[in-house]
């Protein structure tokens, strides 16, 4: 199998478990307001899934190092189709189903990314190209994942869309049973070995800065997955209009994947992080207002700049890193974005309930301000913690 062939079959197990997983993401606090659950139990529900998240995240990059991508990546689309099966079979006990399938579905989010990336990184050729592709696919299939939640729900019931959910799962699992290994010239020789270089990694100023980027980069992708159809919702939209709506996150990831690598050689990575994390914090300012032009305009741009976020802090991470502590950087990177994901809906549906919509997310976009000024204080100290590294070696 060339290798070229190995990259489509990561793009495409990807495209198929993102499809997969949104719809199951978004189904969650659609089939919770069906059950009548106040906002702030909406926020917890969704929340669940950074749970196990979050660990596995963790352990994804000793794994990956030790292990290969290819396994962890079986077990992640594994327990994808296991987690619908789980919802599915479950109708009679709903709260506990959907309480089980979002463990179930946080264990293979924390699993997957780490696996993918890596394995995409690790092929030759132009690394912020084959990024870029990879979270184009990824997040086309958030969108239409997205954009068809809603469809799915009043077409064929909340069950229903579990159930294709489930079916999608099933392709990404026959696609990466396909893959073959890529072997590493630097494999750790035990998990534990891999594992101990967890804490060392997150002491890097690369990672520490690139962290705080991918925060950024997951806040607006954590409201498509939780708060932005709710609050679309309850303005009187229908929840196909809301998915829709959404669903323009993932357009602006699609688009900004494509160009990202264009963009990066053409900025520089400073000139494109600063771009982009000012415009997530306008972007979720803007959401503040009443306006349904307003928030898709909103919603699109903080895809847009979550994109280019992506590319960057996988590119960055990527390239000084080797084959033998890859995965590790990049899960202990990534420990800052499943926060991230697990604290924003906790965040936002406590917001909600206090202050109303408009003032959460001015408190939201002030915040994102915030860290975005932080990354630019930042990028000398790891310029000048690369430059130091770079002495060391030649010595």
């Amino acid at each position: 199998m060339s290798r070229a062939t190995q990259l489509e079959k990561v793009y495409m197990s990807g495209f198929f478990f993102n499809v997969s997983y949104l719809i199951f993401a978004v189904l969650i606090p659609l089939d919770a307001l069906h059950l009548h659950l106040t906002v702030w139990a909406v926020g917890i529900l969704a929340a669940l899934s950074g749970i196990l998240q979050l660990p596995l995240r963790i352990l994804s990059g000793p794994l990956v190092d030790r292990w290969g991508s290819r396994s962890v990546l079986w077990v992640t689309f594994s327990l994808e189709f296991l987690a619908g099966i789980v919802v599915i079979g479950g109708q009679s006990l709903p709260m506990a189903t959907l309480v089980s399938g979002q463990f179930l579905i946080g264990a293979a989010r924390g699993l997957f990314w780490t696996a993918a990336q890596s394995e995409v990184s690790r092929q030759p050729g132009n690394r912020p190209h084959h990024l870029g592709l990879f979270t184009s696919f990824t997040k086309s299939g958030a969108l239409i994942g997205i954009a068809a939640t809603g469809v799915t729900a009043e077409f064929l019931g909340i069950y229903g869309g579990f159930m294709v959910s489930d079916a999608l799962a099933f392709i990404a699992l026959v696609i990466g049973l396909s893959l073959t290994h890529t072997g590493t010239r630097q494999r750790p020789p035990s998990f534990w070995r891999a594992a101990l270089q967890l804490l060392p990694a997150s002491h890097q100023p690369f990672v520490v800065v690139n962290g705080l980027i991918a925060i950024l980069c997951a806040v607006p992708q954590a409201l498509a997955q939780s708060f932005y159809p709710v609050v679309l919702i309850r303005l009187g939209l229908s929840e196909s209009a809301a998915s829709l709506i959404t669903a323009l996150m993932s357009l602006g990831m699609i688009v900004a994947g494509f160009v990202g690598s264009i963009a990066l050689q053409r900025l520089g990575m400073r000139r494109m992080v600063a771009v982009s994390t000012v415009m997530v914090a306008l972007s979720l300012s803007s959401t503040a207002f009443h306006h349904i032009i307003v928030d898709a305009t909103a919603i699109l741009c903080g895809g847009f700049a979550a994109g280019w976020l992506n590319v960057a802090f996988l590119s960055a991470v990527t390239s000084r890193s080797n084959d033998g502590n890859r995965g590790t950087n990049l899960a202990v990177t990534e420990i800052y974005f499943v926060l991230a994901v697990l604290l924003t809906p906790l965040i936002s549906g406590w917001l909600l309930s206090q202050v109303g919509r408009s003032t959460t997310f001015l408190i939201e976009g002030s915040l994102a301000f915030v860290v975005a000024l932080l990354v630019m204080l930042l990028w000398r100290w790891q310029n000048h913690s690369r430059c130091a590294q770079h002495v060391e070696q030649r010595a």
